[in-house]
């Protein structure tokens, strides 16, 4: 008997941005600085994308640059800001603009309710959230939890919606060309993303041979029969890190952040960064080969 063909499941990240239409809902992974789909928010720019509603626990860079070009305006999340580099410049002003919509919930709720569609429910229960203003304030949902008595106990309970998307997308390290999928370093709701959408797309720094994948079986943490499209997209996440593989790029994050304070700031840098580079292969020529080896991973420490 012999095994069945290994399907591929390869694509460009030009031609993955161009089958996410204007007004799609995506399950956006990552978290904070790591790993976050950098290369795929800037292609979406390029591409001049519109109407697009993302879910995310918590984005940084990743979206503010959405948000400045104004391809990604509707939100439901938990955190967005620059970390320790201080809130967030786009969303800022384009918050007080009036052209942000925001849903907010805790970082648990994002990812039960990650989770309640990767399970294919409804809604999931939460124990908190009761008595904040996250319950009483809501801008995009109609809907947006309600607390019932528990038919057990009569416990107050929370209820969220689950999160169903168009597209999940996450970054990962390695995958073969099939889209089984292993990621090194803290996880977040990347596996549960893959699995609450329509269409999952995993961006990752290298492919790797099937027969490599098999060789450790227990690192695959997405199997292929979650992910529709694989993109082998070395320093996709940049300039934000990627575990065991390079450092997030501070200087560059700092200039970002002093920059883009202003509008006039915010448009030069999206003429010059992403723009006016063809591609995301242009990018890195402009970034430059001496920077990418500073910030390569240090094998001891993984970053």
């Amino acid at each position: 008997m012999t095994e069945a063909a290994i399907e591929d499941k390869r694509i460009t990240l030009e031609e993955v941005t161009k089958k996410v239409p204007d007004g799609a809902h995506i399950a956006w992974g990552g978290f904070g600085y790591q790993r976050p789909p950098e290369a795929f928010a800037m292609e979406l720019i390029r591409q001049k994308k519109r109407g697009i509603r993302v879910y995310t626990c918590g984005s940084e860079h990743d979206l503010d640059i959405l948000v400045g070009a104004e391809v990604c305006l509707e939100f439901e999340v938990a955190f967005f800001a620059i970390e320790a580099l201080g809130l967030a410049p786009n969303l800022r002003r384009r918050s007080q603009e009036g052209k942000v919509k925001f849903e907010d919930y805790s970082n648990l709720a994002m990812a039960l309710r990650f989770l309640g569609g990767a399970l294919n429910v409804p809604f999931m229960p939460i124990r908190h959230m009761i008595g904040t203003d996250m319950m009483e304030k809501t801008r995009l949902r109609k809907d947006k939890a309600k607390v019932i008595d528990c038919p057990f106990t009569g416990m107050s309970i929370t209820l969220l919606p689950s999160i169903q998307a168009d597209f999940g997308v996450i970054c990962a390290q390695k995958a073969d060309q099939a889209g089984n999928v292993q990621i090194f370093g803290i996880k977040g709701e990347d596996n549960e993303i893959t699995r609450c959408a329509k269409k999952s797309i995993v961006f990752v720094e290298e492919i790797i041979s099937n027969e490599e994948i098999r060789q450790h079986p227990d690192m695959t943490m997405i199997p292929g029969l979650y992910v529709d499209y694989v993109v082998e997209l070395p320093f996709g996440s940049w300039p934000m890190q990627v575990f065991g593989i390079y450092d997030y790029d501070l200087a560059h994050l700092q200039y970002y952040v002093q920059e883009c304070k202003t509008e006039e700031g915010w448009q030069k840098y999206l003429d010059e960064w992403i723009l006016g580079v063809e591609n995301h292969e242009g990018l890195l020529k402009k970034i430059g080969e001496k920077r990418l080896k500073e910030l390569r991973a240090d094998p001891k420490y993984g970053y």
